[in-house]
């Protein structure tokens, strides 16, 4: 079962979701929580290991990585384990994404190009991978959602049902 969080929790870690990496100052004059509060309550989400590390949001379209491509991999598991392509399929320059999962396929990848030729490196490289013995890609046309912030994906209701166990 996930942490349990206050009201207040939330309140600053939707915050820090929102706006990025702000000095405590702003954090309170946006969630109305005093200074040493939310000062006390980082350290306390850190150490417990649920603020893994803050980061600047790039766009890759703006960066010039225009290909998004989603590849399902078939594997034959010879000599290796799961994880072990898995980290070999994550270690691929332009790979975002790896996913072992459960059905007609054994892993999805997810990927950015800059160009075609990007595009066939990155399924090359996945391709040269032992045990790799067919992939199918597709690719993105429009990205309707692609969301890396957890809160944002939940109402206010289900914030407080999932993860608030006593009120304030």
């Amino acid at each position: 079962m996930g942490v349990k969080l206050s009201e207040k929790d939330i309140k600053i870690l939707k915050c820090l979701e929102e706006n990025g990496s702000i000095n405590l100052d702003e954090i309170a004059r946006l969630t109305n929580i005093s200074r040493s509060t939310i000062h006390y309550r980082l350290k306390k989400l850190k150490e417990c290991g649920l603020i893994k590390r803050t980061i600047v949001e790039l766009d890759s379209e703006a960066m010039g990585l225009d290909i998004t491509a989603i590849t399902f991999v078939n594997v034959v598991f010879n000599n290796n384990t799961a994880e072990e392509i898995g980290k070999k399929l994550a270690s691929i320059s332009g790979v975002f994404s790896v996913y072992y999962v459960l059905g007609n396929f054994d892993f999805i990848v997810i990927m950015k190009a800059k160009d075609k030729e990007d595009l066939k490196r990155v399924l090359k490289e996945i391709h040269a991978i032992d045990g790799v013995v067919r992939t199918g890609t597709h690719f993105v046309a429009t990205t309707i959602k692609e969301e890396k912030r957890l809160l944002v994906n939940y109402d206010d209701e289900k914030i407080k049902e999932l993860f608030c166990g006593d009120k304030e």
